[in-house]
């Protein structure tokens, strides 16, 4: 199986100059905003990674599909037996195992589809969380009834912005956690690990807040696309994909700017 590889970033002018903030007391939205100018070539090869189209079609098509007939078919289809409804783990393994044999199937994997793969179980565990009963386990219909109620556009957009929070912060920390290592010590921006951990904590409140911009994009997407002209087809997700990650490179450089 082929393995792709995000860019090598330290060496590019824009890595290095993220490396130089570092270096520096420069904010942490200076910082963010750098490091997602340097990953943008990478982010923008995303939405022709198979890896990462895979997940984005179960991100867009799962609550849709969810409400209609034939549920228990299109889990079949991804190789998701419905006992998998029987919990929220189960779900979640059973999509992660899906996401799994697509990679192994058309024989490619990727280091972004590992991060989205990471960010739409943890996006599915949040969400699906807050619709389900507490005291006791979820029935297969609460279940599944949890995961439609994501196919509206407000609601879908709230789903979509936890997603690409996620997802976004995943991809800033892939490449600075590499290099955060070696500014922590003495005399350095971090003075202990719990300095370094703390701007980690930071930098994925600073994503979440970014992601605003995502979710007020979102609905209107989801209801015209998905509602209006019934298109579930991955080119369509493809573009909003890619606007999604250009609106929230946009505020994170916003953002910035009025810092």
């Amino acid at each position: 199986m082929g393995h792709i590889r995000l860019g090598t970033l330290p060496q590019s002018k824009k890595w290095q100059d993220v490396v130089g903030l570092l270096d520096t007391d420069a904010p942490l939205e200076t910082v963010a905003e750098a490091a997602a100018r340097a990953s943008e070539y990478d982010l923008k090869r995303a939405t022709n990674d198979p890896g990462f189209q895979f997940v984005t079609g179960l991100l867009v098509r799962l609550p849709f599909l969810a409400r209609a007939p034939g549920f228990e078919d299109v889990l079949a289809d991804l190789g998701i037996g419905y006992d998998s409804l029987s919990s929220l783990p189960a779900l979640l393994a059973g999509l992660s195992g899906a996401i799994e044999r697509n990679a192994f199937e058309t024989g490619y994997s990727s280091d972004i589809g590992g991060l989205a793969k990471a960010a739409l179980t943890e996006t599915f565990a949040d969400k699906l969380a807050e619709r389900l009963p507490t005291l006791f386990e979820p029935t297969p219909r609460e279940l599944r009834k949890a995961l439609a109620g994501y196919a509206s556009g407000q609601e879908f957009a709230r789903l979509s912005r936890a997603f690409f929070a996620s997802l976004t912060y995943r991809s800033l920390d892939y490449f600075l956690s590499r290099e955060l290592a070696n500014h922590t010590g003495t005399d350095r921006r971090f003075a202990s690990d719990a300095d370094r951990v703390a701007f980690e904590r930071a930098l994925k409140q600073h994503t979440i807040e970014a992601s605003r911009i995502v979710e007020e994009y979102s609905g209107g997407w989801y209801g015209k696309t998905v509602w209006q002209k019934n298109r579930l087809d991955q080119q369509e997700i493809d573009r909003f994909t890619r606007y999604s990650f250009k609106k929230m490179r946009d505020e994170l450089g916003r953002r910035r700017a009025t810092a």
